[in-house]
């Protein structure tokens, strides 16, 4: 207990009392870094709000129908950010990045075999 104190620079009564009263504090800390399970309740409740959406969607007027629509689509992004995944249209902006970068680096490399080939930048001086 000694070396616990003084490690983390508290009294041994207090590295006791921690001891005695795990069984309270454990679990709740245990559960706040548990990602997986916080990321499962926030995809739970966003299916349910989708499905209360898509209801709303079904029943509504035709007037009201794009209010529903809107918050599914909203709904689909957020879970699709929530797990990490791109979306269609950052998936094509990363390939067209992807095409300008590598015409770049043929350009550059073209503009550098003939400096290369011609001696260099400063041939003339």
């Amino acid at each position: 207990m000694k070396l616990l104190s003084e490690k983390y620079q508290t009294s041994e009564r207090n590295i006791y009392y921690d001891a005695e009263t795990r069984n309270t504090w454990q679990p709740v800390l245990t559960q706040l870094f548990d990602l997986d399970k916080a990321r499962l309740v926030v995809m739970n409740r966003y299916d349910f709000l989708y499905r209360q959406a898509s209801l709303h969607f079904q029943t509504a007027s035709e007037t009201q129908k794009p209010v529903y629509l809107s918050k599914m689509v909203d709904i689909t992004d957020r879970l699709v950010s929530l797990l990490g995944l791109e979306t269609w249209k950052e998936k094509q902006d990363s390939e067209k990045r992807a095409v300008e970068v590598e015409k770049e680096l043929a350009k550059n490399e073209a503009l550098f075999e003939a400096i290369t080939k011609n001696g260099g930048l400063f041939n003339g001086r």
